[in-house]
């Protein structure tokens, strides 16, 4: 009995514990996840600037107005100074280190009348990541007390290139998705005419996601933009459960797939009728469930496509993933297999199956782009699709793998960013890039 009585002593007193240490943690949590300064007393309104960045939305600037410009005329840069400011990634490229809050913030100022024109080095808008998934919200300090801020006082917020993209919804294939695409404009404002488009099928997070959303959370939507490329880009909602592994096994799932694919070549043919966008220069990209997707692009419409990059790809071709191979080259074999048989296809009043066009297929230029220490979409799933294409004959495609080191320079890596090889093909506009290789076929 005596001994009963110790236990239960020490597991009450362990639970009691574990009790104080989660309140201590929490109001520790809590503490740090709010702004120790408040809106500035002679700011009236502000308008922060921002752009996609890697893995999140990163400021770039601001727009003050005070209520009282007297006291603005004769502020310098250094008057100012930003904290809890980071890189998006997990991984600072510049340190190869968990990012920091930059020494430099690279503050330029301009004060016009009764506005303070703010810019900055790009940071994370979230604010510098501690414990796991939490945020230290950024916050702007001044000499003069009445003008500091943080991420609670922003009014409204600009987003590069996104603010000014089409959004909206299409119809086909008894599906309606929602989109958001950009289309280059000339000096004057007005679209122009006859551009490539570029396709890109969003990731499994993205699933169920707002489009408005799911435009944040890669490059893909402002990639061409911000490297100057006259370029349309396209991204879809998607709305239907996530392909996961070994989709290739549920015909209702791959259905979907195609479908969904199905969905948004008739909005590109749409484009193409008014003559926005070049028949002969669409491309389909994708990471993920998104490059298994775009895979299955490449099947079902291979004669309209000019190139493609499928990126650390999922498997809704044969099952790859969480499965082991019975025989040496057996993934080959199986994709060479699936590479001839039959897609979805829509037929006016259902989706039904139809031949791959083999020849239009194999022509078809595809690049496969993959980290090789990916731990989430293994090298393997694109390694074996680039050998199946070339043992059926394919000559013009291409296989991009990133060591290590290539993914750590910019700013991605370990456990589970390794699977983030997007953003190295996203920003990566060097000569011999798949994004160059795409757009010169």
């Amino acid at each position: 009995m005596k001994i009963i009585k110790k236990i239960l002593k020490w597991i009450g007193i362990i639970l009691l514990t574990l009790v104080l240490t989660l309140v201590i943690l929490l109001i520790y949590i809590n503490s740090q996840s709010k702004p120790s300064v408040s809106k500035g007393e002679n700011i009236s309104h502000i308008t922060a600037y921002t752009q996609v960045g890697d893995a999140a939305l990163e400021v770039y600037g601001f727009d003050i107005i005070v209520k009282d410009a007297s006291q603005i005329a004769d502020l310098k840069a250094e008057d100012f100074d930003i904290i809890n400011n980071t890189v998006t990634n997990w991984v600072d490229p510049q340190t190869g280190k968990t990012p920091e809050e930059y020494a430099d913030d690279e503050i330029t100022l301009e004060v016009a009348g009764d506005t303070l024109k703010l810019r900055a080095r790009p940071f994370a808008m979230p604010g510098k990541a501690f414990f796991m998934v939490m945020h230290k919200p950024w916050e702007v300090h001044c000499t003069n007390i009445g003008l500091e801020f943080s991420a609670n006082d922003i009014d409204d917020k600009h987003i590069a290139v996104i603010d000014d993209c089409i959004y909206g919804q299409h119809t086909y294939a008894g599906i309606t998705r929602e989109y958001l695409m950009h289309l280059p404009k000339d000096e004057n404002g007005e679209y122009v005419k006859n551009v490539p488009i570029m396709i890109w099928n969003i990731g499994g997070s993205e699933y169920e996601m707002p489009i408005k959303d799911a435009v944040l959370t890669d490059r893909s939507v402002v990639s061409m933009a911000t490297a100057g490329v006259q370029c349309a880009t396209l991204k879809f909602g998607i709305a239907n459960p996530n392909y996961l592994f070994s989709a290739s096994l549920d015909p209702e799932k791959i259905k979907l797939i195609d479908r969904n694919n199905a969905v948004q070549m008739s909005l590109i043919d749409s484009l193409i009728n008014v003559g926005i966008v070049d028949s002969t220069r669409v491309y389909c990209c994708g990471a993920s469930s998104g490059g298994g997707a775009t895979m299955r692009f490449c099947m079902q419409f291979p004669d309209r496509l000019a190139a493609a990059i499928p990126c650390c790809s999922m498997d809704p071709i044969v099952p790859i993933h969480q499965v082991k191979e019975q025989y040496e080259g057996q993934f080959v074999a199986d994709l060479k297999t699936a590479f001839q048989g039959e897609v979805y296809k829509w037929n006016g009043t259902d989706m039904t199956l139809a031949p791959i066009d083999q020849e239009a297929f194999l022509k078809l230029p595809i690049c496969f782009a993959h980290a090789e220490a990916d731990n989430v979409c293994k090298v393997t799933s694109s390694l074996s699709m680039f050998e199946a294409r070339k043992q059926l004959g394919a000559t013009d495609d291409r296989l991009t793998v990133y060591s290590p080191e290539e993914m750590k320079a910019y700013g991605e890596g370990g456990l589970i960013f390794s699977h983030f090889s997007w953003v190295r093909v996203l920003n990566d506009w060097t000569e011999d890039s798949p994004m160059k290789w795409m757009l010169s076929k």
